[in-house]
């Protein structure tokens, strides 16, 4: 006698598919079931309706950054003193009224600023170059051009969020991802500093969707538009360099070329000896705003303790353990070379990371470059299941530590902010031990 058909039984998950990241994001797509042929005027009306939610969408992203905008704008005057806009403000002056050759002048800086701001103290410390990027600003009043200064940041803060949603985070719609940056203290610094840590951010974005699409020349050279930054920008071009990218090397030298003679043209051929002498003096003077507790690097965990309490030898501990550090990144990665793209966008998100941790000076909105490894990451772990649980959870632990905004506030009101970069450190090790372990057929999905 046959046997009596049976249903078919569902599928009995076992606890490591049921909670992988790839099944608890795919329950919160929009599903869209096939649907019965819609005729012209009913599909007309959807499109119709699908732009007008687009473009009231667009109008409240756009209300948020005005009011974002005006608020960081507001009370200007009083907490202008306090902030770093100033000085590039009137370094851009200085080039404007033909002083660029006494750009790093510690006396003919303090003129203006004693002249534009009323205060002395800060300097401005970024290479010659840069200066023309605030030139068009320092037209206008100190308190005008900071606030065209907000709406620029704002508007190159809603770029790279586009260019998340496309090539990084595209689950997520650009304008949740905008909002969602402004949960991230340092981007808020950023606008509060008058700083251009964004405009770095978003060059080194594009850089690596350049690297991702074979375009490394194109890389190169954005990266060295970089170069306002060069203690962060170096560090990454140098690992990048390491996966053995045809092109890259060129590209960033022909912009660093461009760059440099642009330098002289402002400040004169004693640049590029005056600008280091300038550098090398700063840190001795009380009021140059230069503080180790304030840095999320290895110089700031090494300065913040105070096991090490002489100076020089505080400095040589430094420079090992960045080098070190450095070394570890290159070589975890480097072996890998262009076999495997899996690897080499492994080891893209880690170099950032590197950067940071070896970079000599940093200041807390720098860390606004950290968005970039912190969704590569994101993505990284939505996308890949086959992870071990216990190392997706300290990875996903401290990605939210380092993003949500309590330790930073803590941090910053203790003066230990340096501590913020205890949380970088575990995720540069643990993503580097994994890509030492990674072979040629798990290499997929990682970001």
């Amino acid at each position: 006698m046959p046997s009596e058909a049976r249903p078919r039984s569902s599928p009995v998950c076992n606890r490591r598919s049921c909670y992988s990241p790839r099944l608890i994001t795919n329950a919160f797509r929009n599903v869209n079931p096939p649907s019965p042929s819609r005729d012209p005027t009913s599909a007309s009306v959807s499109a119709e309706r699908g732009k007008g939610a687009r473009f009231a969408k667009n109008a409240l992203v756009i209300l948020a950054l005005a009011g974002i905008t005006y608020l960081f704008a507001i009370g200007f005057d009083q907490r202008a003193k306090g902030t770093d806009f100033p000085d590039f403000y009137s370094a851009a002056r200085m080039v404007l009224e033909g002083r660029g050759h006494q750009l790093y002048d510690f006396q003919a800086q303090d003129q203006f600023l004693t002249r534009y701001v009323g205060r002395t103290g800060t300097y401005y410390i970024h290479p010659p170059f840069e200066t023309l990027l605030y030139l068009p600003f320092s037209l206008w009043s100190l308190r005008t051009a900071y606030l065209l200064w907000c709406v620029f940041n704002a508007a190159v803060l809603s770029c790279t969020a586009i260019v998340f949603q496309r090539q990084i985070l595209n689950r997520w719609d650009w304008r949740v991802l905008l909002l969602l940056f402004f949960l991230f203290p340092p981007v808020l610094l950023n606008f509060l500093q008058g700083q251009d840590s964004l405009l770095l951010l978003l060059l080194m974005t594009l850089a690596v969707v350049a690297l991702q699409r074979g375009r490394n020349f194109t890389a190169g050279c954005l990266l060295g538009c970089g170069l306002f930054k060069f203690h962060l920008i170096l560090a990454f071009v140098v690992l990048a360099a390491s996966l053995r990218k045809k092109g890259l090397f060129r590209g960033f030298a022909l912009v660093f070329v461009i760059l440099a003679l642009i330098s002289v043209g402002i400040s004169g051929w004693a640049f590029p000896t005056a600008y280091p002498r300038f550098l090398m003096r700063l840190s001795s003077l009380p009021l140059a705003g230069i503080h180790p507790a304030q840095m999320a690097n290895i110089r700031g965990l090494i300065a913040v303790p105070g096991v090490v309490r002489d100076a020089s030898v505080r400095l040589i501990v430094t420079l090992i353990a960045s080098v070190s550090l450095f070394l570890y990144a290159a070589r975890g990665f480097g072996s890998s070379g262009p076999k495997f793209a899996g690897a080499q966008n492994l080891a893209i998100g880690n170099f950032v990371f590197a950067a940071i941790l070896v970079s000599y000076h940093l200041s807390p909105h720098d860390l606004c470059i950290a968005l970039l490894p912190m969704g590569l990451l994101l993505q990284s772990l939505l996308v890949d299941s086959g992870k071990r649980r216990s190392t997706g959870l300290v990875l996903l632990s401290c990605l939210c530590i380092l993003f949500l905004p309590p330790l930073h506030v803590i941090l910053l009101a203790w003066h230990v902010y340096a501590y913020a970069g205890i949380p970088i450190l575990i995720i540069f090790l643990l993503r580097s031990a994994e890509g030492a372990s990674i072979t040629p057929p798990a290499v997929h999905g990682f970001y």
